[in-house]
């Protein structure tokens, strides 16, 4: 299979492809895939193609037919090799799609490249024909313009850079890695590169070696963060163009790199046998993704600690983060992990201003059950460490079945054990088990301290100022003040407050978001809001009798005189 891609005019936004057809027995089908791997949802990638047409090897043009959505049919008997043209509109720079402009050009294989139906095992070579003082950057072999894969999914697993893009270099394990970054920010891209460096020093010292000949790392800097998506020797990041500055955004853009990388194991080459071999013309269920992603956002942070980019009082503070982003949840009594995986297709990637009320993140939850995993299997002597290790040795490159995970934990702790571990946190609904005892660390809560407030600290209200009162509603940060959500069951939620409302005055008033919380801080649980609000450009008055503030924010709190062997657990667990 050849392909050839080419962009005469950037600024029109449209790749210009050619599929090469040769020895074809009878017709042969162009499929289009609808999603792509790491990504789970129907994308319907075949919406941005136009102008298909064909050829054959004397010029004839060739009746495609259109099957569906995403599938061409050529017909059968006709001069070798044909042509199989057609153009794509990329102009959506995220990690899953494809972009195209004057600056650069972007593709993920599977939103641009068809293969053919039955010959997705053959090698695949691809030449690419960019403008004049662009390169490429990809982690297939060849270059600058030629490259080969050895089947389809090595093809559509290899992103593809091209353009004039700042490249840096280092070794590890006597592995090159490259970082490929377009786009303008506040990056120190040597020093950029020293922590990524050690965050593949960690997580392979971690693993035992890395799994690939080369990687790649694609870095997109643009006006906010927008993800990552993995792949097999490389990775693509969407990143905030100011992501490296002050420390604690640095932390997230540095967290978004182990995150992605550490799925070379955890997905990519250990992943669900569901996943094998990829269907990219439908969806495949699963209901082990709150592990493929939830244990790698639980060691992302946990890397950094360990590679020294990060010190341990701010890893204990991004917990209380999580366990405060869960609490303030409702659907996490709602909705089980294995339910979240298997409807990702649905929900995760199409949420609305009811999700937080009717389902939860299997990113977050998803952490959030590994880390009582790992304690668990750290109080029987054990860890999660020694867990995925044992998963990986036993299902790489094979896929987990679906009751993998609680057969290895219960040769690990014992099935009945098992067994209430995944009833409680896997399939059930009721909050995670945290035994932090073992750590010398305990879970704090308390009431919100403003309409930002993260948690993850033990910041509280001065004891003889005022309590504020609830709401119940996320206000957007904005030039308008935007209600996001309204949590199920709170006042706002009794008095008539809806997501999308504009709040424009209280009691009369003009209100910003820091008049609000001064609001809330002046009225008290026993006061009241007297809200107007634009709601579809109608002016509303809406009265919202406030409430006491739940003591859903959370923070770890290490024990006044901890016993040796709770240093040295935490120790063994942090590093």
């Amino acid at each position: 299979m050849r392909y050839r891609v080419s962009m005469p005019e950037p600024h029109s936004h449209l790749f210009h492809v050619e599929v090469v057809l040769e020895q074809v027995t009878g017709s042969a089908e162009l499929v289009f895939p609808v999603w792509t791997p790491g990504s789970y949802m129907v994308r319907e990638f075949a919406r941005h193609i136009e102008g298909v047409r064909a050829e054959d090897a004397a010029g004839r043009p060739l009746q495609l037919v259109r099957l569906d959505k995403n599938r061409f049919q050529v017909p059968a008997f006709w001069q070798e090799p044909a042509v199989v043209r057609f153009r794509v509109y990329a102009n959506e720079l995220t990690v899953r799609t494809c972009h195209l402009d004057g600056t650069h050009g972007y593709f993920n294989p599977a939103a641009l490249l068809p293969y053919v139906e039955g010959r997705r095992d053959e090698p695949h070579v691809l030449e690419l024909a960019p403008p004049a003082g662009w390169q490429v950057a990809t982690a297939l072999p060849g270059g600058p313009t030629m490259f080969t894969a050895r089947d389809y999914d090595e093809l559509a697993d290899s992103p593809v850079e091209v353009g004039r893009h700042a490249l840096a270099t280092f070794d590890v394990r006597g592995k090159p890695h490259t970082i490929a970054l377009h786009g303008r920010g506040n990056v120190d891209l040597q020093r950029f590169e020293r922590d990524v460096r050690k965050i593949v020093e960690t997580v392979g010292e971690f693993m035992g070696g890395l799994p690939y000949e080369r990687y790649l790392f694609i870095v997109h800097l643009n006006e906010r963060r927008g993800g990552g998506l993995e792949h097999a020797a490389s990775t693509t990041l969407n990143v905030q163009r100011n992501g490296f500055f002050p420390a604690e955004t640095y932390q997230q853009t540095l967290a978004l790199v182990a995150h992605e990388f550490f799925h070379l194991w955890n997905v990519k080459r250990l992943r669900p046998a569901a996943f094998t071999p990829y269907d990219y013309t439908r969806e495949q269920y699963t209901r082990l993704l709150w592990w493929f992603e939830g244990v790698t956002s639980y060691y992302d942070e946990l890397f950094l600690v360990r590679a020294g980019l990060t010190d341990r009082a701010r890893y204990l503070r991004y917990l209380g983060e999580q366990l405060t982003a869960l609490a303030r949840t409702p659907g996490m009594a709602k909705m089980s992990l294995e339910e979240a995986s298997f409807t990702a297709w649905i929900k995760y990637y199409r949420p609305d201003e009811n999700s937080a009320n009717s389902s939860i993140s299997y990113y977050v939850a998803g952490e959030v059950a590994a880390w009582a995993l790992d304690l668990a299997l750290r109080r029987s002597g054990s860890s999660l460490d020694v867990m995925l290790r044992r998963l990986w040795d036993r299902y790489a490159g094979t896929g987990v079945p679906e009751d993998g995970l609680e057969r290895v934990l219960a040769e690990l702790i014992g099935e009945g054990r098992a067994r209430r571990f995944f009833d409680r946190h896997v399939r059930g609904t009721e909050p995670a088990e945290l035994d932090l005892e073992l750590m010398g660390l305990r879970v704090e809560r308390r009431a919100a301290f403003g309409l930002d407030d993260r948690g993850g600290t033990s910041n509280r209200l001065p004891a003889s100022g005022p309590v504020p009162g609830w709401l119940g509603a996320e206000v957007l940060n904005g030039p308008k003040l935007l209600v996001g959500a309204v949590r199920e069951g709170s006042p706002a939620h009794r008095a008539g407050l809806y997501a999308g409302d504009e709040l424009v005055a209280e009691s009369g008033f003009r209100v910003d978001r820091n008049g609000l919380w001064e609001r809330l801080l002046e009225r008290g649980p026993q006061g009241e809001l007297r809200l107007t609000v634009f709601r579809r450009d109608e002016l509303v008055e809406v009265q919202v009798p406030l409430a006491a503030a739940p003591e859903e924010v959370v923070w770890l709190e290490p024990v006044a005189e901890p016993s040796p062997a709770q240093r040295q657990a935490l120790e063994d667990w942090i590093g």
